[in-house]
This record gives structure tokens, sequence and C-alpha cells, in this order.
């Protein structure tokens, strides 16, 4: 059975982008904004949201730029740009809010917490905390590397977008990669990130997104934007190897090391989507997070 359909959706215009925003919860409830992966959309959070709103929040799940029915990308600088989207977003709403993200949304909502602290309450990560170290060590050649990304750029945005022959071959695309998510969730991911073309359908993600992502992360960047973090922070990793699930224990630990506000919990059963493989574990802890470090 799908997920019920979010209370209320709308547009908010803001940061030279319209952004689609799926919303749930008393309209009066303090705020929770939830940030979808890279790829994904709003519509990932049909599940956790109505048990958001049900602690007593009102919780908004945007289409992040360049993804769903938003606003496409106007540079490749995806990641201040979406960064900057959340934090008028959470102005928009009255701070401070309360952020919950997963993968690249988790690493947003971190950063909006480091660069913003006025804005932010609290930060659920889910499975979030940035690629393994080897992915963050620049390249031997980073102008090769460089010319290299934007040469491949360059061809993906002087194409058409890929057209796909059904929904279920797009469902059995992502399976391929997501070899642990629910078909359901499968089936419903690819229900509204898809728009119809001749032919069939193609994703609605911005190809401009992929081509933006930095050639090599800055390590050092990143620790120090962990280290500015003053909200409290709930860590939610799965236990299972999955893809994009890359980091070793003793990586993630060290990874923790510059969250000095974060508590830390493995979800057993569970790999990069923990919040749609194991919905349970993930409201409950939660709940226990909110419950001590206040609404």
């Amino acid at each position: 059975m799908p997920p019920p359909e979010p209370d209320r959706s709308g547009f908010v215009e803001l940061n030279r982008t319209r952004l689609r925003v799926w919303d749930w919860g008393d309209p009066a409830a303090p705020p929770v904004i939830c940030v979808h992966g890279a790829y994904d959309h709003g519509r990932m959070w049909d599940g956790l949201a109505p048990e958001l709103a049900a602690l007593g929040y009102r919780v908004l799940a945007p289409d992040l730029r360049g993804h769903g029915d938003s606003g496409r990308l106007s540079s490749g600088a995806a990641w201040a740009a979406s960064a900057l989207d959340l934090a008028l977003l959470a102005r928009h709403l009255g701070p401070p809010v309360g952020l919950v993200g997963h993968s690249f949304g988790g690493g947003q909502a971190l950063y909006v917490a480091g660069v913003w602290p006025e804005l932010v309450r609290w930060v659920v990560n889910l499975d979030g905390l940035g690629p393994p170290p080897a992915a963050l060590s620049p390249p031997e050649d980073l102008a090769a590397t460089t010319a290299d990304l934007l040469a491949g750029a360059e061809r993906t945005l002087s194409r058409p977008p890929r057209v796909h022959p059904s929904a279920e071959a797009l469902v059995a695309r992502r399976r391929a990669v997501n070899v642990r998510m629910p078909d359901e969730w499968l089936e419903h991911l690819v229900r509204h990130g898809t728009r119809p073309a001749e032919g069939g359908l193609v994703w609605k993600a911005d190809p401009v997104f992929g081509a933006g992502l930095p050639a090599a992360f800055d390590l050092d960047a990143l620790h120090a934007e962990h280290e500015a973090v003053q909200a409290p922070v709930l860590v939610l990793t799965g236990g299972e190897h999955d893809t994009w699930s890359e980091m070793t224990d003793e990586e993630l630990a060290e990874r923790l090391t510059h969250l000095p506000t974060a508590r830390h919990h493995v979800v057993e059963g569970a790999g990069h989507y923990v919040h749609l493989e194991r919905p349970d574990v993930v409201v409950r802890e939660i709940r226990t997070f909110v419950g001590e470090v206040g609404p």
C-alpha cells in the first residue's frame, strides 16, 4: 500500500528559484524541514513525515533546486545554492527549525546548522556525514581530473535527457543500485521522480546537478564545517553494507569526533536508506532524541 498523500503542497519563491514544498501537520506547530538526498525528491518523506507530524511538528519537505518539481539549478554550485535555499526557507517559516536530512541532504542540514546556527534547533542526520576519506583526497592531477569532469558535463548537457521506456524499467535500474530498498519505495520514488516524455519517461532531476559537484572534496573543510555545528545532532547509520554507505566503522568514528554535539545510533537491518528500511527504529530514536533536547 502506498503511503498517504501529504496534507498540503505548494511553491515558495526564494533565492531566485521556485521550490516545491510538501507539507504535513498543524501549520502552527514548530517547523521541521526534511531534506532529501541527491537525485531524490521531497516525496521520499511520505512515510516518515506523518510520523514526525504526529509528534507535534509541522513537517515540510522541499524538492531541492534541480530536483522534483522545483526550479532548475542556475549554476553548477549545487551545494551552496541548496544550503542557502534551506536557510531562507527556515527564515520564512520562523526559526529555529528542526532539520532531518538523508545522505546529501544530511550534509546540507549540517552545513546550514554550522553556517546559520541561529536558524537550527536540532539536526537528525541519516547516513549523511559525507563520502569516505578516499573520495575526499585530492586526485594526483586535479587539473586533468577537472578537465575530464567538465568534458563529461558538456557531453551530458549538450544532449537531450535520456528517455526510458517505462516506469518498470526505471524501477529495475534503481533496484540494481539501491539493492536493499523495499520495492514499494522504489516504485514510489520512480512515480514521483519522473515526468512523461515522447517515448516514455525521463527523470526530473536536473543533469546540471551532477555536473556541478566538485572534482574533489576537502576533508579539512568538511571537518571545520562539522565542528561549527552548535545544535544537538542525532546521527543514524545502517548496520548493513549498502551502496553509498562506504565508510568503515573506524572512519565513521573519526568523522563523528568532529561533531561534538552528536550522538550516534546504528540501525541494525538497514543500509543507506535507514528511514525507509527501518522506519520504526528511526521514529523511536527521533522521539527519544527530541524528548531529551526539546522540541
